[in-house]
């Protein structure tokens, strides 16, 4: 269980495994690691081939969605909400507070952090989601700074 801010408001964040029993999310999850874990790579070495505008847009959109559908499941539990659409409100609501880090980064790297630590992943892709999630630790010292 994690605890997400905003707005002077916390919402916790508890999966359990009917969060992923009937759903695809947790395949959509790794997936997205992967995805991120690319999309790193290459700003890192600009000799490789760069994905298209239309590419990267289209990565970015998947993951919106994705962190959009785990929060969903995962404020379910603790602190429903009633549709998906209420999550992206608190999801715009975030951002706004956080102009200065990429808001949507970080908060999937909370959520991959909570996955990981719950043990939805097991060691599969457990570089992967380290990688997210130092990346969100990161990101979040550079914010109390």
């Amino acid at each position: 269980m994690t605890t997400i801010k905003v707005k002077d408001k916390e919402y916790i964040v508890k999966f359990g495994y009917n969060s992923f029993c009937d759903s695809d999310l947790l395949d959509r999850t790794a997936e997205a690691l992967v995805m991120v874990q690319e999309m790193s790579n290459l700003k890192q070495d600009n000799e490789n081939a760069q994905l298209t505008t239309s590419e990267t847009l289209a990565k970015i959109r998947k993951l919106f969605n994705l962190t959009r559908e785990l929060l969903f499941e995962g404020f379910k539990k603790k602190n429903p909400v009633a549709t998906m659409e209420e999550v992206g409100d608190i999801l715009d609501d975030y951002l706004d507070e956080d102009k200065e880090n990429n808001g949507l980064i970080d908060i999937f790297g909370i959520i991959a952090q909570e996955l990981l630590k719950e043990g939805f992943f097991g060691n599969l892709l457990m570089e992967s989601s380290k990688m997210i999630v130092d990346l969100a630790k990161k990101k979040s010292a550079m914010k109390k700074l």
